[in-house]
């Protein structure tokens, strides 16, 4: 399998998390090397979804703190040594990757602190890395962003190879949804939509506003999932619709 950068994307509370956990585990039965990386500053429990212990670090502390890392991406008073990259994702530092059987989990950064100010720093580190990071074939990234769109602000999409929104059964979900259609189309990047707790009514009524050659996947509410989450278990299941979405992603990757 070819090596890529998956961005999957949603409104807050859609389930990209959830999706991230599933595909890449499937992805990992697929014997790639597969490196979730966390950028959103506030899910704290994404390495339980996972299985994992978090890393020692997130990437933010390795590279000398909010303030260093700020003062090397917006102001250029230095530069971030990014030469741990250029080997990819397998041989990354160990103190910020945490690794079980293919499965890695690298975390951007975290707000953990009153005024610590916006979250402009960690989205800007990320990009930065996904734009750094050299990935060998069957070395897998797929990132788990900050809730709504404003990382195509960011510039963050720059050296993903493939968009996946996780579109739920709102309003607010469809508007950005139509929304990242034209984002995605500015950057050149290939967008694709999972739909996400749904039903065949609502699935019906999601389907009449998005572009129905784009839907790569359509997942049932799914109570279990609800009830591991809570538990703060891992989701280790078999979803039938994530197996038609890694096969749509191993097409274009062939």
């Amino acid at each position: 399998m070819k090596s890529a950068k998956i961005l999957v994307f949603g409104k807050g509370g859609s389930g990209k998390s959830t999706v991230v956990t599933l595909l890449a585990r499937r992805l990992c039965g697929e014997k790639a090397k597969v490196l979730v990386v966390d950028m959103d500053e506030s899910n704290a429990t994404l390495y339980v979804m996972l299985g994992l212990k978090p890393p020692s670090k997130t990437l933010t502390e390795f590279l000398g703190g909010r303030r260093n890392v700020a003062d090397a991406l917006f102001k250029s008073k230095k530069n971030l040594d990014w030469s741990f990259t250029e080997k990819g994702i397998n041989k990354l530092p160990k103190e910020i990757v945490s690794w079980s059987d293919g499965l890695g989990l690298l975390v951007i950064g975290k707000i953990s602190e009153f005024k610590e100010g916006c979250a402009c720093p960690l989205n800007a580190l990320a990009r930065e890395f996904l734009k750094k990071i050299n990935l060998p074939e069957n070395e897998i990234i797929i990132v788990d962003t900050d809730a709504g769109i404003e990382h195509f602000g960011r510039g963050v999409e720059e050296s993903a190879d493939i968009l996946l929104m996780v579109v739920d059964p709102t309003l607010e979900s469809i508007v950005i949804a139509e929304k990242a259609i034209k984002l995605s189309s500015r950057a050149g990047k290939p967008l694709f939509f999972i739909l996400n707790k749904v039903d065949k009514n609502i699935e019906k009524l999601m389907l009449e506003h998005l572009p129905k050659d784009k839907v790569l996947a359509i997942i049932k509410y799914e109570p279990q999932i609800t009830m591991l989450c809570l538990k703060g278990q891992p989701l280790n299941l078999n979803i039938p619709e994530i197996d038609k979405l890694v096969h749509s992603i191993k097409e274009m990757l062939s």
